[in-house]
């Protein structure tokens, strides 16, 4: 079962101005979008209401709609820097990958191999973004999912369900 939920966001009206309506700056536009991609790759925006979103930012006629379109996306969620330093990789596991880059999937050539029939050849890649890590499926045939939601990109923590075709694993 899939539950979706719809937003509606409350708006204040801008002050009336004798000179008319300021329309927000190309720049702010670009800002507010950009939170949103963000918050679309870290699972927080399904594709439906990210879509919606970005469309509204293009005609907002005012910044108060595009502060709207964000209030309830938090920052970019960061791992605490004490979870590093506490944790010991497995031998080999990134070492191996360059640039802190993994593809997981049932090919030889993977750095992470599955033995499972619903997993893709190359089925995602695993890489660390600007000190975040970043699951990306690579055109899989059964799809790859966080937390139970089918994705094409997001950002993963320790603790997230990942599931890819039929195999399930937990992120630590």
């Amino acid at each position: 079962m899939q539950l979706r939920t719809q937003f509606c966001f409350a708006t204040a009206k801008p002050p009336v101005r004798s000179v008319g309506a300021v329309r927000p700056s190309e720049d702010t536009r670009e800002r507010t979008v950009k939170r949103l991609r963000h918050g679309y790759v870290a699972g927080r925006l399904d594709t439906d209401t990210f879509t919606r979103r970005v469309d509204r930012a293009l005609r907002a006629a005012h910044g108060t709609e595009l502060h709207g379109l964000t209030a309830d996306l938090t920052g970019p969620r960061a791992l605490p820097r004490r979870w590093f330093a506490h944790r010991r990789r497995p031998a080999g596991l990134l070492a191996g990958a360059a640039g802190g880059r993994l593809v997981l999937g049932r090919s030889p050539g993977c750095e992470l191999v599955f033995a499972d029939d619903t997993v893709s050849r190359r089925h995602a890649e695993l890489r660390c973004d600007e000190g975040r890590w970043m699951l990306r499926d690579l055109g899989s045939s059964n799809g790859t999912w966080v937390n139970g939601r089918r994705v094409m990109e997001a950002e993963v923590a320790p603790g997230d369900e990942v599931q890819l075709g039929g195999l399930e694993l937990r992120l630590w």
